[in-house]
C-alpha cells in the first residue's frame, strides 16, 4: 500500500501544480489565429506603416490579453513592437474576436531590401488563472528599396504631366519636339525600372519632367504670341476702315462745297 500511497500524492501534486502554474490550460496553437492588416504591405525603408491586428479565439473560455506586439527578423530575440494593455486589458469572451491597432510599425532605414518574417505575440490569461504567451505562425512582410519610394511618386506625376500635354494638342512644334523628348525619357525610365536600376531610372525621369516644363511654358509663350499678332490685326484692322471712314466723309465734303457751273444762254 505505501508505493500507491505515493503515487496518489505525487498525482495530486501534479493536478495542483497544474492548475496553478497554467501549463494544462495554457492556449493552445489551434485556439486562436490573427489576420493582418498593413497600410502598405509592401514598405520601404525607413518608413512608418500600420498594422490592424484581428484576433481570433477559439477558446471556450475568457481571455483576458495584456501585451499584443509582432516581431520581426531583424529585431532583438526578445523584442515586439506592440501595446503594453497591463493597466488596461482587453477581455475577449469565449470564441470571441478583437481588433488591435493600429500599431505603428518603424522600418529601419539600414533593413536589408525582400522578405522578412514576422510573428505577432500575444500574453494574457484563459480564464480565471491559467497565463499563456501565444504565437502566430510566421509570415513575411517584403521591403522595398527606399529609391523606388521616390521613383514612383515622380513616375506617377510624369505620366500625367504627360496625359495633361497630349490632351493639350500642342501648336507650338518647339512644345511638341520638347514633349516627345520627355516620352522618350519616361520610355527609357520605365526600362531602367523593368531592370531595378533606380540610379538610372529616376535621373531619366527628372528629364522627363523638365522637358516637359520646357513644353508647357514654350506652349503658353506660343499662345501668347499668337494672341497679341492677333490683337494687333485686328487693332489694324480697326484703323484702316477709321481711315477709310475719314476719306469718305473728307470726299462728300468736297463735294457738297463745290460751286455750280454756270449755264450758256441762248443768243
Amino acid at each position: 500500500m505505501k508505493p500507491l500511497s505515493i503515487i496518489s500524492i505525487v498525482a495530486c501534486f501534479s493536478i495542483v501544480f497544474a492548475l496553478f502554474s497554467g501549463v494544462s490550460f495554457a492556449l493552445d496553437q489551434n485556439e486562436a489565429s490573427v489576420s493582418l492588416t498593413w497600410s502598405n504591405p509592401a514598405p520601404y525603408q525607413g518608413s512608418t506603416v500600420t498594422v490592424m491586428v484581428v484576433f481570433n479565439s477559439d477558446s471556450a473560455e475568457e481571455l483576458t490579453i495584456y501585451y499584443v506586439g509582432l516581431h520581426f527578423d531583424w529585431m532583438d530575440s526578445d523584442a515586439f513592437s506592440g501595446p503594453d494593455l497591463s493597466k488596461d486589458p482587453v477581455t475577449i469572451s469565449g470564441y470571441g474576436s478583437h481588433t488591435f491597432g493600429p500599431i505603428a510599425i518603424v522600418i529601419p532605414e539600414n533593413v536589408t531590401i525582400g522578405a522578412h518574417n514576422y510573428f505577432v505575440g500575444i500574453d494574457g490569461l484563459q480564464g480565471e488563472s491559467a497565463g499563456f504567451s501565444w504565437d502566430s505562425p510566421t509570415q513575411t512582410l517584403q521591403i522595398q528599396d527606399y529609391e523606388t519610394l521616390v521613383y514612383n511618386a515622380l513616375l506617377t506625376q510624369v505620366a500625367d504631366n504627360i496625359t495633361a500635354a497630349d490632351n493639350g494638342k500642342y501648336q507650338s512644334s518647339e512644345a511638341q519636339s520638347l514633349l516627345q523628348q520627355a516620352k522618350n525619357e519616361y520610355a527609357l525610365a520605365l526600362s531602367f525600372a523593368n531592370a531595378e536600376n533606380w540610379e538610372e531610372a529616376i535621373p531619366a525621369l527628372q528629364k522627363a519632367f523638365t522637358y516637359l516644363e520646357q513644353a508647357n511654358a514654350e506652349e503658353q509663350n506660343y499662345i501668347s504670341a499668337e494672341s497679341q499678332q492677333g490683337d494687333l490685326l485686328l487693332i489694324v484692322g480697326v484703323v484702316a476702315v477709321a481711315a477709310v471712314a475719314v476719306v469718305a466723309i473728307v470726299l462728300v465734303s468736297r463735294r457738297k462745297r463745290k460751286p455750280p457751273v454756270d449755264q450758256p444762254t441762248d443768243a
